[in-house]
């Protein structure tokens, strides 16, 4: 045991005791329930957490994998890591505990039928059964209603599902206790009514302040917002008079007043229990201004090894000393995204559901450390093991101890395309990683397939402790239409390593490490590009498509919107824009002028889709319209009708049919116009079931003496996927 080390009170501290001993005897449980990581109701989270002390939960049933991504290039599973821990920031602002489903994001669909075709509706409920149960909710929120005005079909679902689990979470017949958990039964069920006011049988002022925290629960709640930076949810802190509203839809407790007559939701529930030993050792620990450390001497161990991990107990007061011990945490397993341990199963992950929040599974795996109080019988404290350093410009970083493996070996890409039969001359770059204490000598083999050749078919690299070393290899020759893979081992003594972790590192949310195998698949593509272009590339949001462009034996250069009106753009074959880039970068709007020029004097501009911006007055060089909601094609398999099979962007110089469209993911068309001006033509017409046609996959206009091509085909996801026909009709836009 330790005993607690005596420092100066910090102010901190009086803000700690003051809410812990606020929350000791109260015992009310919310669960609010939404479909994507930012649909959560912030300002009611905060309000409940913070403000009514009730221990709150926001379940959401994906990690948001489908969406777009502002702060960097991560898409699908990457990006949901991303959101994830953007949640879990959020919840640490705003005081309340974050569940999920296995759902996967598979991008945006129109319906709940829809989205019931991707996730099986008993798998879902179940795992919203098995959180009800684990978390014992007497109330649940649903921030949907479960109808189409929701929109998003996803959204609908989570609106659906949430009436069911509140009916359903106590039967056993269905949903059995040896796999489901001891029923529970809710005792009331509201709908979230801020977007239609009318609606709404209570209201709650959200905007109140609290004189412990210093701020309004709105306020918080904007903090809390304002963690989704890789949706652009920077919000501004509200103060005043802030209402919320629900709709009272079901009651178990008090059926007998009439919904419009609550004077709150916690009515006719019982909000108080008796104080548990819990309780007590929160107020002991906050009241002694109790802190534990626990830092190692390195950032990760290696799988199999043990690194040294140091404990320190703190105290307020007035006499300096610590207490101090040392002990070793060895490397078991590799530190990761657990529910991506297993690949997903269709669009659900494959990890086994179960009702701990994943705030409490990042506690799993902290330090116990026992500390004395005086008066009282020890309290154990748990405590992340930390490495910290200092950054010169951010200051002290913390970061938690992880387990990787003692040589991680990555690609920078695990997906390239390639032109089938042509020369291929390729660098591939291998990121080496020690987690070692030591210097290791290693051998770096690379394998490829038939048809190419390496520079060196091995290496040998001497990685420093815990060093981070960079590793090239060329390889040369042709390979024939289809998949082809070049693989990396790593062969350290005994030890054969062929997976790596790729770093997720932002500043806002705690780092993660993805881990795939070091292999590159390499698509061979039966495409013509054109000779001696030079394209210039303006990147956009969550945009990986230069790189796949440069795959295709392009010369592709980046272009900085602020560089334009200096820029000698008449140099560029083609500009292309990269998707939702004006809505990112005010300044390529200001300087958007400038590409009109370039067009007009015989420049040849595709822009990729954008969203309302795209309406604004002189970005496009004709106006068009979007619907509200935008149209867009959701379905991947939908059928693609070409109208006009001899339009020079989908004749020349590549032939593009029907097979061009076979094999695509996640949608077809996004943001599409619903109507256009007439100086625009276009080549194909698609719909999802049952509405109208659309024909505005691919606008392209004569603009001057040059051409402006305006594309709402999903051709941002299908390039770095490497799907063939997406290369084949990108490679005709250019020139």
């Amino acid at each position: 045991m330790l005993m607690p080390r005596f420092l100066n009170a910090q102010g901190r501290g009086i803000v700690a005791l003051a809410e812990a001993k606020a929350a000791a005897g109260v015992h009310t449980r919310v669960l609010v329930i939404g479909a994507h990581p930012d649909d959560e109701d912030t300002q009611l989270i905060a309000w409940l957490a913070r403000g009514h002390r009730a221990e709150t939960a926001y379940l959401s049933l994906t990690r948001g994998d489908g969406g777009q991504n502002l702060i960097g290039n991560e898409l699908g599973e990457a990006l949901g890591v991303i959101r994830t821990e953007e949640l879990l920031a959020a919840r640490r602002i705003d005081g309340a505990h974050q569940y999920f489903t296995r759902a996967y994001d598979f991008g945006f669909s129109k319906t709940a039928a829809e989205s019931f075709s991707h996730w099986p509706r008993d798998s879902v409920l179940g795992d919203m059964i098995k959180v009800v149960r684990g978390f014992r909710p007497q109330i649940i929120v649903s921030v949907f209603s479960g109808t189409p005005r929701d929109g998003h079909g996803q959204h609908q679902v989570a609106g659906i599902l949430s009436r069911e689990v509140y009916d359903a979470a106590a039967d056993t017949v269905r949903f059995p206790v040896s796999k489901f958990g001891k029923p529970w039964t809710v005792s009331k069920f509201y709908r979230g009514a801020r977007f239609s006011r009318e609606d709404g049988t209570i209201s709650m002022n959200v905007g109140e302040y609290d004189p412990i925290l210093g701020l309004t629960y709105a306020e918080i709640a904007a903090e809390s917002r304002s963690q989704h930076k890789s949706q652009g949810f920077g919000s501004s802190a509200r103060k005043g008079v802030v209402m919320d509203y629900l709709r009272r839809e079901a009651t178990r407790v008090n059926a007998a007043t009439p919904a419009q007559s609550e004077r709150s939701i916690f009515e006719g529930l019982d909000t108080t229990h008796d104080v548990t030993q819990a309780d007590r050792d929160r107020v002991a620990l906050a009241d002694a201004g109790v802190d534990v450390e626990a830092v190692a001497e390195r950032p990760r161990v290696a799988l199999g090894d043990s690194v040294a991990v140091h404990i320190a107990v703190y105290r307020s007061g007035t006499v300096d000393s610590s207490a101090l011990r040392t002990v070793y945490i060895h490397g078991e397993r590799l530190t990761q995204p657990y529910w991506l341990v297993r690949p997903r199963v269709g669009d659900l992950f494959a990890s086994a559901s179960d009702s701990i929040s994943d705030d409490a599974r990042e506690r799993d795996g902290w330090v116990p450390v026992t500390v004395n109080l005086p008066g009282q019988a020890p309290v154990v404290v748990r405590t992340p093991a930390i490495y910290r350093y200092a950054d010169p410009v951010r200051g002290e970083i913390e970061e938690p101890l992880a387990t990787a493996p003692g040589v991680s070996v990555t690609f920078d890409r695990d997906v390239e395309l390639a032109r089938a039969g042509a020369p291929l001359d390729r660098t591939f770059q291998l990121t080496l990683r020690s987690s070692w204490p030591i210097a290791h000598r290693l051998q770096v083999r690379l394998e490829v397939p038939n048809g190419m050749q390496a520079d060196s078919s091995q290496r040998t690299v001497t990685l420093g402790a815990g060093e981070t070393r960079i590793v090239t290899f060329r390889a040369t020759g042709r390979v024939a239409a289809g998949t082809h893979a070049v693989r990396a081992v790593v062969v350290d003594g005994m030890q054969r390593d062929s997976i790596g972790f790729i770093p997720i590192d932002y500043s806002h949310i705690t780092p993660q490490r993805m881990y795939r195998k070091a292999e590159v698949s390499i698509q061979a593509v039966n495409v013509i590009v054109p000779a001696h272009a030079l394209i210039g590339y303006v990147q956009g949001v969550g945009d990986n498509v230069a790189d796949a462009l440069r795959d295709l034996g392009l010369n592709v250069q980046r272009l900085n919107p602020a560089a334009l009106p200096t820029a000698d753009l008449s140099r560029f074959s083609t500009i292309v824009v990269g998707p939702r880039a004006y809505q990112a970068n005010q300044l390529l709007i200001d300087n958007n002028s400038y590409l009109m020029n370039y067009v007009r004097r015989g420049g040849n501009l595709v822009v990729q889709y954008g969203q309302n911006e795209m309406q604004q007055a002189g970005v496009m060089p004709y106006p068009i319209k979007l619907a509200r909601p935008a149209a867009r094609v959701t379905d991947e398999n939908a059928p693609v009708t070409i109208i006009e099979p001899r339009s020079a962007l989908l004749d020349t110089p590549n032939r593009i049919t029907s097979a061009d469209f076979a094999g695509w993911v996640q949608e077809r068309a996004t943001y599409m116009p619903s109507t256009f001006d007439p100086h625009y033509s276009t080549a194909l017409r698609m719909n999802d079931p049952d509405e109208e046609p659309n024909s505005a996959g691919l606008l392209t206009a004569q603009v001057g003496k040059g051409r402006y091509t305006y594309v709402t085909l999903a051709l941002f996801r299908q390039l770095p996927a490497a799907v063939p026909g997406g290369a084949r009709i990108f490679a005709n836009l250019l020139r």
